[in-house]
């Protein structure tokens, strides 16, 4: 939308936020956060945003040419789409080796074939959608599952 109505301005819309010493520009609400920090530690140190960060209960740290992540949601289920398929099965299947190959095998693709729909369907490497997964998996088992709680502990 920026550029849209300011062509004239130079933007990179990769990055979490520019700080241009005069001016500190961030992509959006949850790169604002990551821009403060850095204010706060540019300006009182890291042991002042590392306490900020803590009491926000967000990474103390992520560097602001890191590149922008926007979670991409499962295509649309169709028991006729051979990657769905295999985005079913694989979610089915976190514990075990998912090489890319076996991946393809499952959707009964070649290994080319598959890599281009995989990625054209997620916008994803099969290797990275794992990953994403595995890790999606990972935090859900970590939070807390006793009824009533609702608060989360600061590291």
């Amino acid at each position: 939308m920026l550029a849209d109505r300011h062509p004239d301005v130079a933007m990179n819309a990769s990055v979490l936020y520019v700080d241009h010493g005069d001016v500190l520009t961030s992509a959006g609400t949850a790169s604002a956060i990551d821009a403060c920090l850095h204010l706060v530690r540019s300006r009182l140190g890291a042991q002042a945003a590392n306490r900020v960060a803590r009491r926000l209960v967000v990474a103390p740290h992520r560097e602001g040419g890191q590149a922008q992540y926007i979670e991409r949601p499962l295509p649309a289920r169709s028991t006729d789409d051979p990657v769905s398929r295999v985005l079913e099965w694989a979610l089915q299947h976190l514990d075990e080796s998912l090489t890319v190959d076996r991946l393809a095998a499952v959707a009964h693709m070649s290994r080319r074939n598959f890599i281009r729909a995989f990625r054209g369907a997620t916008g994803a490497t099969p290797a990275a959608w794992v990953r994403s997964r595995r890790w999606t998996r990972r935090d859900a088992a970590r939070r807390p599952t006793t009824p009533g709680t609702t608060a989360a502990s600061a590291p």
